[in-house]
């Protein structure tokens, strides 16, 4: 399915405050009323608007989903913005990865699987707009455009559980990092784009009495850090998944800031510290759901590993 969106897409929920017909809106976007009608089938798509029928008349109305009342409110409220430069096209794809948090260049051409030409003209093109600032080699969107990253996140979110039905129907989607995804599924999946992660993952270093199908929809080659990351976004507070991802991190020896940063993207820094922190010192973790430090070293003798606080 195409996410991108077009100008015309934009324009047509900028016009559809009082539910026009298919006829009215190609007279205010100034387009062919047969090109309306498939722009209007693609928001339609994408969770956008929906489409009731007045007799012969149809019409079109804002959906209910909170990307489409969130774009609708942002459109409205910086009308005096050019959306239609960084929310059409590539640029949305960049967009996505920024909603994660911060991005630096390698990230953002890995991730919005852009050419690096195209990265670098979006880059260049959202500066002249204020719309991405840039820290220590990072880029970010700014704190006053909270909104446009939150609509993406929404958005990122419908895209991908409808990605997911074309996968799974047994699918269960768990949380969006872009455009890419991650889920879970009681059968095992076999599909392009879809790659073993979390414990699934972690089962190729540590067997796992019971390892669990979890995916994720990307087509990088994921690293180490982020298997780990998955395995906690999975189930957070599981005292299980949490023991394995710790035994995970002293068998391959994971980058500690890239760990750390990766779980900033996912919203589970504190996590992610509680266990590094445990590691470093060897101290019982004040999170209740934490293992304690005994469990973790009678296990990590179990599968041979080396725990030296």
């Amino acid at each position: 399915m195409d996410f991108k969106l077009t100008k015309f897409e934009l324009q047509i929920i900028s016009h559809i405050d009082d539910s026009p017909s298919i006829s009215e809106l190609a007279n205010r976007i100034g387009v062919t009323k047969g090109y309306t009608s498939r722009l209007v089938a693609s928001l339609v798509k994408k969770g956008f608007v929906d489409i009731s029928t007045n007799g012969v008349s149809k019409n079109v109305g804002l959906s209910n989903n909170p990307h489409a009342v969130k774009l609708k409110n942002i459109l409205h409220k910086r009308s005096y913005m050019p959306l239609s430069e960084f929310l059409q096209g590539s640029g949305i794809q960049v967009m996505a990865v920024l909603s994660t948090g911060e991005a630096d260049f390698a990230r953002l051409l890995d991730e919005s699987e852009l050419s690096e030409a195209t990265l670098r003209r979006i880059i260049k093109k959202f500066k002249s707009y204020a719309v991405l600032v840039c820290r220590n080699k990072k880029y970010e969107i700014p704190q006053d455009l909270i909104d446009i990253k939150d609509f993406m996140r929404d958005y990122c979110s419908y895209i991908g559980v409808l990605k997911l039905r074309d996968i799974s129907l047994q699918g269960r989607f768990i949380i969006p990092h872009g455009f890419e995804f991650l889920f879970t599924s009681d059968n095992k999946i076999m599909c392009e784009k879809v790659r073993s992660t979390g414990l699934s993952a972690m089962s190729d270093t540590i067997p796992l009495m019971l390892a669990e199908n979890q995916y994720f929809y990307s087509s990088r080659t994921l690293s180490n850090e982020e298997f780990a990351v998955h395995a906690i976004v999975a189930d957070p507070y599981s005292k299980r998944n949490l023991t394995y991802v710790i035994l995970y991190i002293l068998k391959v020896k994971n980058d500690k800031n890239r760990f750390v940063t990766i779980s900033d993207q996912y919203g589970i820094t504190d996590i992610s510290r509680s266990i590094l922190n445990m590691l470093d010192t060897g101290k019982q973790s004040e999170e209740i759901f934490m293992p304690s430090p005994s469990y973790i070293k009678q296990k990590a003798a179990e599968y041979n590993i080396i725990w030296q606080e």
